[in-house]
């Protein structure tokens, strides 16, 4: 299942998700990642699943409704560990018009294919979690090839030379780097990079708070916004507690309706989802959040893990 959605995303309408990179297979090992801490540590490309059998698949997602407004290139692990990268995003490019996104930790931009490749893409959303070393190492545990420096001479490059919209993402970990120092150090740095847009974020899903990645308070989001500028834009838990349109009123799709359905009849772990009903785990997490944001699934924390369940004042099958 390299293929997923189109679903919801909370940053860019509704998106078809090309997974190219095996679970958990990354060059960071992020303390905020909704999947968990990475299995394969790494900084080398490789062609995990072959170019034909990607694009075989997208375009038979393609032929259904309703339409994406994006393609994008995430799931399992970042895409630039793809080495085919570059081939894949103009491939993609002659049987669709719909945008390419490419969600990225930009830990290998420095290095001239990955860049090449990169700026092929429609719209390129790398992040910046840290003002200084010590705190990216804290927050995002790289691979020990990838520098902050590195890191940094990375984004300055490819933003810069980047001819569409660049979506940076700003994760701010309660503690860890929502100082005011922080914030001001992660600023100075957000100068001197081009970008469309910076969206601003919290830790809001499972499992962040078992790796000390706790969701940060509102006034930090009001400082950071007001430190990085007009161009910055609050997602995830801040955009609900400022009233921005929430899931409610949302459509809903079969799988929405199977998960209910089967979390009706007992609580279940994302594990009991996910094989019960073969839907993969990063996209499993997203309908989640989405249920879980309208109401019709609640979240309870145990000490045999984290269950899901329908709340007993919701519980109308979609």
């Amino acid at each position: 299942m390299r293929i997923y959605g189109p679903v919801p995303s909370r940053r860019f309408g509704l998106s078809l998700g090309v997974d190219i990179i095996p679970h958990k297979t990354c060059s960071f090992d992020c303390i905020y990642c909704q999947l968990g801490p990475t299995d394969n540590l790494t900084a080398d490309t490789e062609t995990f699943y072959e170019l034909d059998e990607i694009m075989a698949d997208v375009e038979e997602a393609l032929e259904d409704d309703p339409k994406p407004d994006v393609i994008t290139l995430a799931g399992s692990g970042d895409p630039i560990l793809y080495d085919k990268l570059g081939e894949l995003i103009l491939r993609l490019k002659e049987v669709s018009d719909v945008p390419i996104l490419l969600i990225t930790n930009g830990a290998l931009l420095w290095k001239e294919e990955i860049a090449k490749a990169a700026l092929l893409a429609d719209i390129l959303a790398p992040s910046l979690d840290a003002g200084d070393a010590e705190t990216f190492a804290r927050i995002n545990n790289p691979h020990t090839e990838i520098t902050f420096e590195r890191l940094l001479d990375g984004l300055r490059a490819v933003t810069h030379a980047h001819r569409g919209e660049v979506r940076l993402e700003v994760m701010l970990v309660k503690d860890i780097n929502d100082s005011d120092e922080s914030i001001a150090a992660i600023a100075d740095l957000l100068k001197t990079l081009r970008f469309d847009r910076i969206d601003v974020n919290t830790p809001v899903r499972p499992p962040v708070p078992e790796r000390g990645a706790m969701p940060c308070d509102d006034d930090v989001l009001q400082k950071a916004l007001a430190a990085f500028g007009p161009k910055a834009h609050a997602i995830g838990k801040f955009a609900r507690r400022m009233d921005v349109k929430s899931s409610r009123g949302r459509s809903f799709d079969d799988r929405d309706k199977d998960i209910r359905e089967m979390l009706m009849r007992r609580p279940c772990t994302q594990e009991d989802i996910a094989s019960s009903l073969g839907i993969k785990r990063h996209e499993l997490i997203k309908i989640l959040e989405r249920l879980t944001e309208a109401g019709l699934v609640a979240r309870q924390i145990t000490d045999g893990g984290v269950y899901y369940h329908v709340p007993a004042s919701n519980p109308t099958i979609l």
